[in-house]
């Protein structure tokens, strides 16, 4: 769930393959469409548009931001938290924010982190990594 308590991606994916198939073919206008397959309007609109995508990229694409780390990042720095819990030097909150940063930083990587504080400020992140 979102921060809005919106669920995202509710609708059938194979019924929204088959809405943007026959949209796009003029089988079948917009309206009608909404109807037969129930989908929502937007989410079908944006997806007619897109003709340099298949039905299937569209549907099986994620949502959401990109994530700054790669997975393989992602699971360094959770290990880590761990064999660091495991000495018995439990890392806080700030403490792996500023481990985020610097990963992200000394590797290059685009990020939403504070240059002034050096650390991330994306309570997303520490959730998902330390949990």
């Amino acid at each position: 769930m979102s921060r809005t308590g919106k669920k995202h991606k509710t609708w059938n994916p194979d019924q929204m393959k088959l809405a943007i198939r026959a949209v796009r073919e003029k089988e079948m206008g917009y309206l009608k469409a909404l109807k037969v397959f129930d989908v929502p309007k937007s989410t079908l609109k944006d997806y007619v548009k897109q003709f340099d995508k298949t039905p299937e990229q569209l549907v099986a694409a994620p949502i959401g931001r990109r994530p700054v780390l790669s997975l393989e990042m992602e699971e360094d720095l959770v290990s880590y938290c761990l064999e660091m819990d495991k000495r018995f030097y439990g890392l806080g909150t700030v403490d792996i924010k500023r481990l985020a940063y610097e990963i992200a930083f000394k590797n290059g990587l685009r990020h939403p982190f504070s240059f002034i504080s050096n650390v991330a400020d994306i309570e997303q992140y520490i959730k998902s990594t330390c949990t």
